[in-house]
């Protein structure tokens, strides 16, 4: 299937839409119509939503913001950690039409490993409502 490019207004945490379909490592919500991935990047984990738009094309949504309030949770600021991922964990069941993914930190510190996570929330036009 051909996909075409389409250009879209920037709103909080959208980037753009891609004429491209998600990467493989993502894992996909129930209906096939949404998707996340994470990718480790030097600064801190990429995170990524991709939501299928009605003329088939996907929105790209940056979700990588969880990370830090994430961090945030732990009580310690990022540079006390040695190692931080953030990877999405699973698709949350919604009886409306937004979509809910859980984010999860795993940050290590001292021989030890913390974890926290995030129910994270987003409409499908690609706001993202962080909770």
């Amino acid at each position: 299937m051909v996909r075409t490019f389409a250009v879209v207004a920037l709103l909080a945490g959208v980037t753009a839409a891609t004429a491209g379909d998600p990467p493989a490592s993502a894992i996909w919500n129930a209906e096939k119509t949404a998707a996340v991935t994470s990718l480790p990047a030097e600064a801190g984990t990429i995170l990524k939503a991709y939501i299928q738009q009605q003329d088939e094309t996907f929105l790209e949504i940056d979700l990588s913001e969880v990370e830090n309030g994430n961090i945030g949770k732990l009580g310690h600021d990022r540079k006390k950690f040695e190692r931080v991922e953030t990877k999405p964990i699973k698709w949350i069941s919604r009886q409306d039409d937004l979509l809910q993914v859980e984010i999860q930190t795993q940050a290590w510190r001292a021989g030890r490993r913390y974890t926290v996570s995030e129910p994270l929330i987003f409409r499908r036009s690609g706001t993202v409502l962080w909770r």
